[in-house]
């Protein structure tokens, strides 16, 4: 083995790889939240104007029958469903972002001058949307993906290396330890070279995690 691989694993790369994967798991679930705040509220002052509850206040549901009220709600559902298209149908991570921006200019102006007739509730959950539109627009922007695709596709490509992996190790190697053995004793030297470091050494008194491979 290459000595320049003979060393332990420093647990601040396992903290930065933990650290990516809750990020995009955060940028997820407030792209799928901000999906589920467009259509719903679009789709209640479509379809029932005049319903009106606590929760949907706090909610932040845009209520009214007006003209304008009810554009304003089409324009929601096209751009929930504009930000759903990436992940679903695989299209151009360009259409989430010029959603995400026309989501932010669409709640700004509605902060601004509410649609004639309309009844603007729940304040908090608006000013949660427009800031989630703002971190994807920007995350967007700056990674060159839509947040939902590129978690989705991350998640799908973890899932099947360890499908691609325990198929390996089962038909390419049946002596190598399988999960939940008892992982084999062994030896490294640590990052200085001059020091060796047994796994036996960790048995009992903290857990270990060894890392293979590149992270772009």
């Amino acid at each position: 083995m290459n000595a320049a691989y003979e060393t332990v694993m420093d647990p601040s790369t396992v903290i930065w790889t933990l650290s990516a994967m809750l990020i995009h798991g955060l940028l997820m679930a407030v792209q799928l939240g901000l999906i589920v705040f467009l259509i719903g509220t679009g789709l209640l002052v479509r379809l029932a104007p005049g319903v009106d509850a606590p929760w949907l206040r706090g909610l932040g549901a845009l209520r009214g029958g007006s003209a304008g009220a009810r554009r304003q709600g089409a324009m929601r559902i096209a751009l929930g469903v504009a930000l759903l298209l990436p992940v679903a149908l695989g299209a151009s991570f360009a259409i989430s972002l010029a959603a995400s921006f026309a989501t932010v200019a669409l709640l700004i102006s509605s902060e601004r001058a509410p649609p004639a007739g309309a009844i603007r509730s729940g304040r908090l959950a608006r000013r949660v949307a427009l800031g989630s539109a703002v971190l994807l627009a920007v995350f967007t922007l700056w990674e060159g993906e839509d947040a939902l695709a590129l978690g989705s596709e991350l998640i799908a490509t973890a899932q099947g290396w360890r499908a691609h992996e325990l198929e390996w190790q089962l038909g390419n190697d049946a002596r190598t330890p399988k999960v939940g053995d008892l992982a084999p004793d062994f030896e490294l030297l640590d990052p200085s070279g001059a020091v060796a470091v047994r796994l036996s050494d960790f048995r009992g008194k903290r857990p270990v995690a060894l890392v293979f491979g590149s992270y772009t």
